[in-house]
């Protein structure tokens, strides 16, 4: 029987070794495929903000609809995590009941306030956080879409955005999510940004988090993808997924002005070195490939021709 306004939330622990593949188990099922991924934290040494912890596994974590399905569902990831359990250390599975209210804001105790890069601080929407001079708050409330800045992949972007950005750069954010990128780079003081997205709900997101940050006159949020004839722009940032940006390669070039930037992320270790090559056949010179833990960002840029 369906419960209306009834969810469960399913948390399981993992071996850092074994991220990937049980967040590919929880998004086979989740709503929407969404899993949020929980780096341990430990206090920075700033003494407020705090950092990933290595040393401790990962927290993961996927949401469905009570409903008549339900059981069926978190019984196919228990059997598919016992399996995955006999190769790398997997806790046991975690199920909660929440109401529809609980649902939208469960998450929230998870997030911090996250010092990423030298300047860039992350602070959730409804903390108190007094930033000092130097520092470029973003303050972001995500709802239901991807980008707290606690993934290393959304952290690297961010990195290679503070180092690469120069001042009035037109920049292409491609699959905004929450929109922490496009809005740290019109806080970086990039030219105008555009802000693309897919999915219906990471727009709304993408769209509440520019106005909390007053930046609605700088940056467009828009329903849509990449397509030919956009740009050009002299940086686009694509933190996606290696197959989109094996996909994209082509068109990511040519909507690069000459001597344009591309940051891209959600690339595996494994995986950067086909990616890197896609990206140089398109025409993009390679010039760094920063990693934390197993993920990498790619930077690159397009020839003068």
């Amino acid at each position: 029987m369906d419960r209306a306004g009834e969810w469960l939330e399913l948390s399981v622990e993992a071996d850092r070794e074994a991220v990937d593949a049980v967040a590919e188990v929880l998004a086979r099922y989740g709503y929407q495929s969404g899993v949020v991924i929980e780096e341990a934290q430990r206090p920075a040494g700033d003494g407020i903000s705090l950092e990933s912890d290595p040393s401790r596994p990962v927290t993961l974590r996927t949401y469905l609809h009570r409903d008549a399905a339900a059981a069926e569902s978190t019984g196919q990831i228990q059997v598919a995590l016992s399996l995955l359990g006999q190769l790398r250390p997997i806790g046991p599975l975690q199920v909660r009941i929440l109401c529809e209210e609980d649902w939208g804001n469960a998450w929230k105790q998870y997030y911090p306030v996250l010092q990423v890069g030298q300047r860039i601080v992350v602070v959730p929407a409804w903390r108190r956080f007094r930033a000092r001079p130097e520092q470029i708050v973003l303050r972001l409330d995500p709802g239901m879409a991807f980008g707290t800045g606690l993934h290393p992949t959304t952290q690297l972007c961010l990195q290679a955005l503070e180092r690469h950005l120069k001042p009035g750069m037109r920049v292409l954010d491609l699959g905004t999510g929450s929109g922490i990128l496009a809005i740290a780079a019109a806080k970086l003081q990039g030219g105008p940004v555009l802000a693309l997205d897919k999915d219906p709900i990471a727009v709304e997101a993408a769209r509440r988090n520019v106005r909390r940050n007053r930046l609605a006159g700088h940056i467009q949020v828009e329903a849509g993808t990449l397509e030919a004839g956009h740009g050009p722009f002299e940086m686009i940032l694509a933190n996606l997924l290696a197959g989109l940006l094996l996909d994209l390669a082509p068109l990511l070039a040519s909507a690069l002005s000459p001597q344009g930037l591309l940051i891209a992320s959600g690339v595996l270790v494994e995986q950067a070195g086909e990616v890197a090559a896609a990206l140089s056949r398109a025409g993009l010179q390679m010039l760094e490939q920063p990693r934390e833990d197993d993920w990498v960002a790619l930077v690159a840029r397009r020839s003068q021709g």
